[in-house]
């Protein structure tokens, strides 16, 4: 009977909150990855190399509820604009209000990106922090990525996190990842991650000032219908938080250049750990 008790004890732990390392957009939400494909404005926190992949004007604004039961325990609310239109090289600048959680205030991102080599685009963003929380956070760190369109229907990304350490892991753990998109967003699409943090792990026994890495392994399909409506889905590993998690998303996507996209994920392990995520986007092709 112990034995049982302590096992309900152990699959009813709610998993605890990501906070602003796991910051994502609807769509990344509903797919569980996308390192590896052009995102639009999610690039800011998923990939900066992505920024400059589409040649556009785009203003984004969005909500991101983290819950456990009843409770609140992250919400994010801001907006983005990315240009890849007015100069050869793409600029973006996000800002993002962060309440509810351990930490609250205000997160600003500040973007570049562009092209190498045809098909092969580079980008870093700068981020500073102005956080209150169990210690005050104003501190600016940055992130860097590329994404490579292999051939037309298949790209690969890769993504450096937090590169500049500000000994605040909760907030900005160092962590790197790398993704593959196969398929086209205007139609179908497969997309694949693996992403590690450094810094959110426990203490090894071995080297007391090192943490263990801790891995996250996601995938997830997009289907467009009718040049109109996305739907989403994906899965991911997650041995930053312990649990898996399973997500949906979908939206509406018309031709005059606005865009709605509303995104969830569900703990496997514990079905009152969920996240949803909303976005309203504006945008010009050239």
């Amino acid at each position: 009977m112990t034995l049982l008790v302590a096992a309900g004890a152990a699959a009813a732990e709610l998993p605890p909150a990501g906070g602003i390392p796991d910051l994502a957009g609807a769509r990344t939400l509903g797919l569980s990855s996308g390192v590896g494909s052009a995102l639009g404005n999610e690039g800011l926190y998923l990939n900066p190399g992505a920024l400059a992949v589409q040649r556009r004007y785009s203003v984004d604004a969005g909500v991101l509820f983290d819950r456990r039961g009843a409770a609140t325990v992250d919400r994010f609310v801001g907006g983005s604009v990315v240009d890849s239109i007015s100069a050869p090289m793409t600029a973006a600048v996000g800002y993002v209000n962060v309440g509810e959680g351990l930490y609250h205030g205000n997160f600003w991102t500040l973007g570049f990106a562009g092209p190498v080599v045809e098909r092969f685009y580079l980008g870093a963003t700068v981020k500073y922090l102005a956080l209150a929380g169990p210690q005050e956070v104003r501190a600016a760190t940055m992130d860097a990525g590329m994404l490579w369109q292999v051939a037309d229907y298949v790209s690969v990304g890769a993504a450096g996190y937090n590169l500049v350490p500000i000994a605040k892991d909760l907030v900005a753990p160092r962590g790197v990842g790398a993704g593959i998109a196969i398929g086209t967003d205007r139609l179908f699409q497969i997309t694949a991650d693996w992403r590690a943090d450094f810094d959110r792990g426990q203490l090894t026994s071995t080297t007391p000032d090192v943490r263990a890495t801790k891995n996250r392994y996601g995938a997830g399909a997009e289907l467009l219908l009718g040049d109109l409506v996305p739907l989403r889905g994906g899965f991911q590993v997650d041995e930053v938080l312990d649990t898996r998690w399973w997500s949906v998303g979908t939206g509406l996507v018309s031709k005059n250049g606005i865009a709605l996209d509303v995104g969830y994920r569900q703990s496997v392990d514990a079905k009152t750990a969920r996240q949803i995520a909303a976005s309203l986007r504006v945008f010009m092709f050239q």
